[in-house]
């Protein structure tokens, strides 16, 4: 997409005038005054080095008399008189623009918004840029424009768009002209209703969202402020008129008319005839660079020439084979939000970094990059996102993220992968493009040697990690399930999951309800109130007040809590305000800002961020809503199919156990699951020696806990806790249970002994995890490296097998071409968006592919259910 700017040039003049007005007066060698066009050619200048636009316009105001004067004689009445050292230099500010040949416009009784605000509206097809320092502008604001917004002085500005409004302003950008409608503007002399300011205008907007619907519902409101909006009715109307910005301003111009093609010769020429000596020298750099030598040689011959780490129009063609390590150089690191700046390459040692929309006219590099071959990327997940939509294909052969994480599974903070193999970054996104909150502009020297650093470490990265994981015997696991998994998962991303905020908000009122419910209960047991948030006074209530036993750390965690249960009724209480809490702050309340404008909520699944192998998911962690809790899994209600559509959600039975058997070989629990009986009831069997019919609730509810805590190689005090038991009768359990299933016992002995040994354990396809723990000095470490090794071949050999379950139902749903998609993962469990018309058809699909995925000593179970939202399919 082709970029425009637009500058508000009266804005920009003036705003210039007034920051450099009061610090060493300028002139020029004839006594002219320029440090307002001084001014505004650094601000132009730093737009242009910002946007780097392909056309551009700036529009003034023609003179003091507009149609809105004809509407409300006293706009703009009472403004200053223009200083007297500015009034020539808006002369000079024209001819600044003509020398360096940018198109500018003025129209008679027309404003500058006004002019903008038509291109604007007549470019839909440019990415829009606005430059000015009145907020007025920001009505203007869409999906393809958003604004520069003057912040402090001549340096500072701020990029405005539709999530940035909302955030700081909590409005729309088409409710500006209600705000000011509501408000006023001082400025500009608009009258608004008295005695309403921006605080109570945003409340109002909150609720009432425009202006008429206020005014239509003024009697609702009470005391002062009713009093107010009533007489203030024809004011408020009057006022959103003379703000809302005209986009049908008859204009014999166009976007491409207004081509940007810099003229540094005439520019240089009229600064040096006002002494702008500064600028002069800094526009003569810039003309220097952008006139190639007569002898440079072309692009299809540049392999004879040492390339370096430059800025190229063109790729040249040493960086066009193999292997290319490619870094795709995005502006903030906001998922689905992120827009790309600029493409490097690095083959070699040297990089070359090209601004994104030269890479997109270079048909070489694009015929290149979309070719067969080795192409190497750093979270190609991401790439594809970045890559969606924006005219270029990348065939990515590689990923350095994935092969790193492999190669060394404690490297689950993928920022830090680069710092570990010795590639460690000297220069930071944040130094070239700030904060999301806050960017900067953006120096293009800075913004190349960053994209080249990155390309480089890129291909180093790659040159590091495919041989180690060749020789740990990963490469299939590496070709055949994690690449063709980041596909599938780049598609569920994109695709996301319906989500009702209606529902979110009837949930929060519900639970915030019963939190206040639970609150006053707790202030009643403790006779009066404090902060139940602050673990100084709660443990002041609980341990001193109410002298309940707290030891030495008079800790207030949830564990302590739970051991205190039936000391007091106020525990129970604290309890269930903290889970409220939990599921209000969370999930009622915090999933709302997670969705996008398309009502669907677009989760983030990462790869390489557990080390045994698990997927984890984040912005938000859908993974994490509580199904074990009636409360937790009312907000699965929220999680909606498409119109037409249901979901459908299948859950892998007991994976863990079945892996367990396999694993171990262990052949009573292996005849177990092949006689399709409960393991947890033929667990109970086992350990207490009664018949199935003897078998009580509680006995089953010990042997599950024994069966997945045999897993996680729990200890005897471990499940001693769990189960409120004593330590020996826990420590029976075990040996009992190993005593019936031998082979288990051997098997995970083995597994540490082997560890100990070797320093990592593998899973069924062969995915290592590291555990330098089982080598520490500390005891406590050593017996949590222990767990780990036990616990790591069964979890990611689990976590291996859902991921060959996606790809083989992905590839099947292909082959079988349906609508239906993949959309949710949540451990075990998968969740699908199906047409009324192919329930049947993915059952059957879901069902052979979850079931068929590996083939084990032990049948694969999934459970499949259909529902008209999340909470109906579990």
């Amino acid at each position: 997409m082709k970029k425009l700017l637009l500058v508000d040039g009266n804005s920009m003049l003036f705003r210039a005038y007034y920051a450099t007005a009061y610090g060493h007066p300028m002139t020029s060698s004839k006594g002219i005054p320029t440090n307002a066009v001084y001014g505004f050619a650094m601000m132009i200048q730093k737009a242009i080095d910002l946007i780097q636009p392909d056309c551009m316009l700036v529009a003034f105001d023609a003179g003091k008399h507009t149609f809105r004067h004809d509407i409300y004689p006293e706009y703009k009445g009472g403004r200053k008189p223009v200083p007297d050292d500015l009034v020539p230099q808006f002369g000079m500010a024209r001819d600044y623009l003509d020398g360096y040949h940018i198109r500018w416009l003025e129209m008679a009784d027309i404003e500058a918004d006004d002019l903008i605000g038509t291109m604007a509206a007549k470019s839909p097809e440019y990415a829009t840029s606005i430059l000015t320092s009145d907020h007025d502008l920001l009505q203007l604001i869409d999906s393809t424009t958003h604004v520069l917004l003057m912040k402090k002085g001549i340096t500072d500005m701020e990029i405005m768009d539709e999530q940035k409004l909302a955030d700081t302003m909590g409005i729309v950008p088409d409710q500006i002209r209600d705000l000011k409608g509501l408000m006023g503007d001082s400025s500009d002399n608009i009258p608004g209703i008295p005695g309403v300011g921006e605080k109570t205008a945003l409340k109002l907007l909150s609720e009432y969202h425009q202006v008429e619907n206020l005014l239509d519902h003024a009697q609702e409101l009470k005391g002062a402020l009713k009093q107010k909006v009533e007489a203030g009715h024809d004011s408020a109307l009057l006022s959103k008129q003379l703000a809302t910005i005209k986009k049908d301003v008859p204009l014999d111009i166009d976007a491409a008319s207004c081509e940007f093609s810099p003229d540094y010769s005439t520019l240089i020429s009229f600064l040096k005839s006002v002494d702008m000596n500064s600028l002069v020298k800094r526009y003569e750099e810039l003309a220097a660079a952008a006139v190639k030598p007569e002898t440079e040689a072309p692009a299809e011959n540049a392999a004879a020439q040492p390339a370096g780490d430059r800025r190229a129009e063109r790729c040249p063609a040493e960086f066009l084979q193999e292997p290319c390590a490619v870094y795709l150089d995005s502006d903030e690191g906001m998922f689905l939000q992120a827009r790309i700046q600029g493409i490097a390459l690095c083959t070699g040692e040297d990089a070359v970094y090209l601004d994104w929309e030269d890479a997109c006219r270079d048909e070489g590099l694009q015929k290149f990059l979309a070719a067969e071959g080795t192409k190497i990327g750093f979270d190609v997940k991401r790439d594809l996102h970045l890559l969606n939509g924006s005219g270029m294909a990348i065939r990515f052969s590689d990923d350095a993220m994935i092969l790193a994480a492999l190669a060394d599974s404690t490297l689950t903070d993928t920022d830090k992968i680069m710092e570990h193999f010795g590639l460690a970054d000297t220069i930071t996104r944040e130094q070239v493009y700030g904060k999301p909150q806050k960017p900067v502009l953006v120096d293009p020297d800075l913004q190349t040697r960053f994209g080249c650093m990155r390309a480089r470490n890129l291909l180093k990265l790659y040159s590091q990690t495919l041989p180690m994981i060749q020789e740990y015997g990963m490469l299939d696991l590496y070709r055949n399930v994690e690449l063709p998994l980041s596909g599938i998962l780049c598609g569920m991303e994109a695709e996301g999951i319906r989500t009702d905020i209606r529902i979110l908000d009837r949930i929060s009122e519900e639970t915030m309800a019963k939190i206040q419910a639970e609150q006053s209960a707790i202030y009643e047991e403790a006779g009066g109130e404090f902060n139940i948030n602050s673990p100084k006074q709660l443990a002041e209530i609980l341990f001193d007040k109410l002298q309940l036993p707290g030891g030495k750390k008079r800790s207030t965690s949830a564990d302590v809590l739970a051991k205190l249960a039936g000391f007091h009724p106020i525990i129970d209480h604290l309890l269930a305000y903290r889970k409220l809490s939990k599921l209000y702050g969370t999930y009622s309340e915090g999933l709302k800002k997670f969705i996008c404008p398309d009502g669907r909520i677009h989760t983030v699944y990462n790869q390489c961020a557990t080390q045994t192998g698990r997927l984890s998911s984040s912005d938000p962690n859908l993974q994490n809503i509580s199904v074990r809790d009636e409360q937790g899994k009312e907000i699965r209600k929220a999680f909606l199919p498409s119109p037409g559509c249901v979901l459908i959600s299948s859950d892998y039975s007991q994976i863990e156990l079945r892996m367990l058997a396999h694993m171990a070989d262990e052949t009573n629990l292996i005849a177990a699951f092949n006689s399709n009986i409960d393991i947890h009831t033929k667990t109970a069997m086992d350990i207490f020696e009664v018949s199935r019919e003897d078998v009580t609730p509680l006995m089953r509810r010990q042997a599950k806990m024994v069966n997945f805590g045999i897993v996680y190689g729990i200890s005897d005090f471990g499940l001693a806790e769990r189960l409120g038991i004593g330590r020996k009768e826990a420590g029976d359990f075990i040996d009992t249970y190993y005593r019936k299933y031998p082979k288990i016992r051997t098997y995970m002995e083995g597994i540490v002994a082997s560890c100990e040994e070797k320093g990592y354990v593998s899973t069924l396809l062969g995915r290592r995890r590291d555990i330098p723990e089982i080598h520490d000095k500390n005891r406590m470490v050593r017996e949590f490296g222990k767990r780990a090794a036990m616990n790591a071949p069964i979890q990611g050999s689990a976590a291996d097998l859902i991921k060959l379950a996606m790809i083989r139902i992905d590839r099947a749903m292909q082959t079988q071409k349906v609508k239906s998609k993949m959309i949710l993962q949540v451990h075990d469990e998968l969740i699908f968006d199906v047409p009324q018309a192919e329930i049947e058809t993915m059952k059957r699909l879901i069902q052979d592919g979850m079931e068929n995925a590996m083939q084990l000593k032990v049948p694969l179970k999934a459970e499949t259910a259909v529902g008209n939202d999340w909470y109906e399919a579990k």
